[in-house]
């Protein structure tokens, strides 16, 4: 394929995949939206929240991120070094082992749901213990189909297609956004658990004929004494602690907020939508760059693995900065837009506001750790950021612990993202230790004048909006003050970055800053 052909290529896959990406969003959006409404921030919303919780958490904390993260580079040395049909049996016993391990973890947690909620909830007692042991009970098998999908998603970026598993979540969105529409008042809470579990069994289904077209024929092969299955554990085990991080959050989070009415509800609406807002941008990154960079370390071709980096790192740092601030700036709008409605009160859309905010002072040093980590995870190195993370554990744990006795909700979700800032700052000083040439000065200059325009945008939003807005207003007021505010700033910061000599996001696009021959 010609060049011109390749970065035409991957323009359009970016684009379709932002595209996906957004929609997928969005209806994540409305999902949560309808939650809300029909649920609010009471027992019955509490006791949901927590049970999806259970096996989300434990699935993350055990295989989540290992799967993508362990798949991915082992999969590309198997096919470069060992060739295709060695690649496929390695793929074979991979989501083998990943389907007995969710299958096992699946019947303990729907046997014994009742552990998960004492540990994730010790504060719940009466009908909302009940309820929320009765909703784990339903949902734990969605880790099993968890699984599969993240194994599938795996092989087929690693053969280059980014499409269908872009789509995925759009997918199981629609389906939990189709049970409010046609059952919600019907079955209520129970049967909107037992959707969640048919919606992720889509994101599964979605990727078979996918798989059909790159041939693939799933057997099992329990024959795990493979030194490719090895490799994949001896770079998982590093990983299951370095992935940790964000699942900690969240249990730490809800065993805290478990003691206070509807505050686990309200931390999960506002922790929702932070990071369906972050995901935006970080996802579709994060997830089109790491097979590219499995592939380039794995054939030893390093300029274009540092190439990768650096033009991510700068598409993140253009993006996110200016939505980071805008989000903080209208963060009570914007959670009124979405959750005021039904059984969510003003009342209860102002204080997940509040935490919302807190989260966003996060959303950049998450962004940008999803790609410093997927740099050390594609070279095999998951013992830095395993480190990483086990301090940064301990910073956020001994933060909540501090600001809940001060803040409360606010508290976890500023202890939150002082978690990820310090993260993403160790991880940052290592990937520059490891490799002091990868980022030029001209990368930080624009790290730093991206910066100064989204302070500048943000000020100027932050003086309209207190003009302009009307707390108490409909809900076409709160429309009309985003729209307006988004609106003025986005030209503020298109005018501040232009002026400032940034390149644009097409730049960063372009073959010329993906191949990294910008920073040469």
């Amino acid at each position: 394929m010609k060049n011109g052909q390749k970065s035409g290529k991957m323009l359009v896959t970016a684009v379709f995949m932002v595209a996906a990406t957004l929609a997928a969003k969005a209806l994540g959006l409305v999902r949560d939206s309808l939650i809300a409404a029909s649920f609010g921030t009471g027992m019955v919303a509490d006791a949901f929240m927590t049970a999806s919780r259970a096996p989300t958490t434990l699935f993350d904390m055990v295989i989540g991120g290992v799967i993508s993260a362990s798949f991915i580079p082992i999969f590309n040395g198997v096919r470069s070094e060992q060739g295709e049909k060695e690649a496929r049996v390695f793929m074979n016993r991979f989501v083998t082992m990943v389907l007995l391990a969710t299958v096992v973890i699946s019947a303990a947690g729907m046997i014994f749901p009742n552990l998960a909620v004492s540990f994730l909830a010790p504060n719940y007692t009466g009908d909302k213990y009940d309820l929320t042991v009765k909703l784990t009970s339903i949902m734990f098998p969605m880790i099993i189909f968890t699984g599969l999908a993240f194994s599938f998603v795996g092989f087929l970026q690693s053969m280059g297609e980014y499409n269908i598993p872009s789509i995925i979540s759009l997918v199981s969105n629609a389906a939990i956004i189709l049970y409010f529409a046609l059952f919600g008042k019907k079955y209520g809470i129970e049967g909107l658990a037992v959707t969640m579990v048919i919606a992720w069994s889509l994101q599964v289904i979605v990727q078979i004929p996918s798989l059909v077209r790159f041939k693939y024929r799933f057997r099992l092969d329990f024959r795990f004494r493979d030194k490719n299955i090895a490799a994949a554990l001896r770079l998982a085990g590093p990983m299951l602690i370095s992935t940790r991080v964000q699942p900690l959050y969240t249990i730490v989070n809800s065993r805290l907020a478990s003691g206070i009415d509807g505050a686990v509800s309200k931390l999960d609406y506002a922790n929702r939508l932070y990071i369906i807002l972050t995901g935006i941008c970080s996802f579709v990154v994060t997830n089109l760059i790491f097979p590219k960079l499995a592939k380039a370390n794995a054939e030893n071709n390093e300029e274009e693995a540092h190439g990768l980096i650096t033009a991510s790192l700068r598409a993140i740092t253009i993006v996110v900065l200016p939505l980071m601030a805008g989000i903080i700036v209208l963060s009570e709008p914007i959670t009124k837009i979405i959750y005021m409605r039904g059984k969510t009160t003003p009342e209860d859309a102002v204080v997940i506001a509040g935490v919302l905010a807190c989260y966003c002072i996060g959303m950049f040093a998450l962004a940008v750790n999803e790609v410093l980590s997927k740099y050390f995870f594609s070279v095999k190195d998951s013992k830095t950021p395993m480190r990483n993370s086990i301090l940064s554990m301990v910073f956020n744990i001994i933060l909540a612990y501090i600001l809940f006795g001060l803040l409360k909700t606010n508290g976890l979700a500023l202890a939150a993202a002082g978690g990820s800032i310090f993260n993403c700052a160790l991880n940052a000083w290592c990937l520059i230790k490891k490799n002091p040439n990868m980022l030029k000065r001209k990368d930080f200059t624009v790290i730093g004048k991206v910066a100064a325009c989204a302070l500048i945008m943000a000020a100027a939003v932050f003086g309209l909006f207190k003009l302009i807005y009307n707390p108490g207003g409909s809900m076409l007021s709160q429309l009309i003050t985003c729209a307006v505010c988004a609106v003025v700033g986005v030209i503020i910061y298109g005018i501040a970055v232009y002026a400032a000599g940034v390149e644009d996001v097409r730049r960063i696009l372009s073959r010329k800053t993906l191949k990294g021959e910008e920073n040469e």
